[in-house]
């Protein structure tokens, strides 16, 4: 019989090696290293749905902590229970998707341009056919790999099947305890109460960026008129203070000197970690706690822009929760209460990317720039931007698994100009929904940005009723310990709901957002 402990150690190897893979493949992916991360995932996946392994989740003693420990092996394996070959057909299936999306560039009049280059033609370029041309072009991955998601959808949803549920997103939800009913009113209700306020801004967006592009009124607006392939980034109120005056930021630093003052010494991680874009790497960036004893790495493609700066903050951001879990928890629970609570962290310091505070002081701006009122717009802009975005993504996930098979194309579409507000294209790209990569390596995961978003307003609330501090920036030795001890260092130890009402003294909701949003 296995016990308890030694599940534990058996899945705590076999993680460290898959990640240690998916951090080399996600580095280079050439074909060897696409195979060895195949063949780790498979045997990390393998060991979890060994009934064995799902038969130790049985409590040492009668403590609490010990009852938590074996309540998360329960849910790491319920899902997880299904045969061998179907595991290594999942696997093989994310591995080649996720191999495809790191390969790929569009490619322009024989140009090819990475992640960074098309953000750069759909942020500056006033060239019409040359933003279609490039949206187009970035959008055609989800061709290449359209056919095989709709395979792993069925096969996600063989899998959850023969565990008892509806399909893989049912599955996803309840074994990362969140009640599906009680998500979608959240959502529901923020959609209304935003409404108003994202009603005007999407027109004012729209109207902005027809001046800039030189669009006539009879024109109409198109996807490759935003600023980035999907939508999900604000363009900035008016000329962006930031823009002169990036270039000279050295992000790595400034984001450094940040988290030290707050208590969190990031040099290692960003020593451990690989920065800078090149061909074969992915193009997206994340943070990878490789081994749950402190190997924490970040994956970037840093370039010189604001984008850029928050993205690391915000990445930075998951690693200082990894660096604050106490080190005596088992395995099992060295690990954040929730996938929501870290991204509210990265969501969090992700904001100090336009706070006047963190700009002046850490990246060394001139206050004029700094403290510009257009930040803080801008800021507001983004987080309504987020909630319409996250909307499009978690209704389309439920659908796709719904329906695999179904037009998703037209799904896609209506949910993007129902809750963003941009018409489908003219000219239609064949199977665009398939190009968000989250889809293959990150199902059932876009609906923890937004409670992530929702979670960082209630925690900025809550710090600044006990330190008076309006930002992490204004006051880090007083909010940096204050986070770490009461929301951070449990780590897995409690279910996420009861860590965000005890230490925030509420439950999650959606009020201190909505008021970040007002005007």
């Amino acid at each position: 019989m296995t016990t308890l402990p030694e599940a534990e150690n058996r899945l705590a190897l076999l993680e460290t090696t898959a990640n240690l893979a998916w951090w080399e493949m996600s580095c280079d992916a050439t074909e060897a290293a696409s195979n060895a991360a195949e063949t780790a995932s498979a045997a990390y996946e393998h060991a979890l749905a060994d009934p064995a392994v799902a038969a130790a989740a049985v409590a040492l003693d009668g403590s609490e902590v010990e009852r938590r420990r074996a309540e998360v092996l329960r849910l790491m394996t319920a899902g997880r229970q299904r045969p061998p070959e179907l595991i290594d057909r999942i696997v093989g299936l994310e591995t080649e998707l996720m191999g495809t999306h790191s390969r790929y560039r569009a490619s322009v009049d024989g140009r090819e341009l990475d992640a960074a280059a098309v953000d750069g033609v759909l942020t500056d370029s006033t060239d019409l056919a040359e933003r279609q041309a490039v949206w187009t072009s970035a959008r055609r991955v989800g061709a290449e790999v359209a056919d095989g998601l709709r395979e792993l959808a069925r096969l996600r949803n063989e899998a959850a099947r023969a565990a008892g549920y509806r399909d893989h997103y049912a599955m996803a939800l309840a074994l990362d305890e969140l009640d599906e009913d009680r998500l979608y009113a959240m959502f529901d209700a923020l959609h209304e109460a935003l409404a108003p306020a994202w009603g005007s801004e999407r027109a004012a967006i729209e109207a902005q960026r027809r001046d800039v592009l030189g669009l006539a009124p009879d024109v109409l607006f198109q996807p490759w008129h935003m600023i980035d392939v999907f939508g999900q980034d604000a363009p900035s109120v008016g000329a962006d203070p930031l823009d002169p005056v990036i270039g000279a930021v050295d992000v790595l630093g400034a984001s450094s000197r940040y988290f030290a003052d707050l208590g969190h010494d990031v040099e290692g991680v960003i020593a451990r970690s690989d920065v800078l874009p090149r061909a074969g790497k992915d193009q997206h960036a994340f943070m990878m706690h490789v081994d749950r004893s402190g190997d924490i790495r970040v994956l970037l493609n840093l370039a010189p822009t604001v984008r850029w700066l928050e993205t690391t903050l915000h990445e930075l951001g998951h690693a200082i929760y990894e660096l604050s879990l106490d080190p005596e928890l088992p395995w099992l629970l060295r690990d954040p209460a929730h996938i929501l609570t870290t991204e509210a962290m990265a969501m969090l310091h992700g904001r100090r990317g336009r706070d006047p505070e963190f700009l002046e002081r850490y990246a060394g701006l001139p206050a004029e720039a700094a403290r510009h009122p257009t930040n803080a717009a801008t800021l507001r802009r983004g987080l309504l931007i987020l909630a319409a975005w996250v909307q499009v993504m978690t209704r389309f996930e439920r659908a796709f698994y719904a329906e695999p098979d179904g037009d998703l194309d037209m799904v896609w579409w209506d949910l993007v100009e129902q809750y963003q507000g941009i018409p489908r294209p003219l000219a239609p790209v064949p199977s665009a929904w398939a190009s968000k990569i989250h889809l293959a390596v990150a199902p059932c995961y876009y609906h923890n940005y937004l409670m992530g978003e929702i979670l960082a307003s209630q925690v900025e609330e809550w710090t600044e009723r006990e330190t008076g501090a309006g930002s992490p920036a204004a006051n880090p030795a007083a909010v940096g310990p204050l986070i770490r001890e009461h929301l951070l260092r449990p780590g897995a130890s409690l279910r996420w709901d009861r860590l965000v009402e005890q230490a925030t003294g509420a439950p999650l909701g959606i009020d201190a957002f909505v008021r970040d949003t007002a005007h």
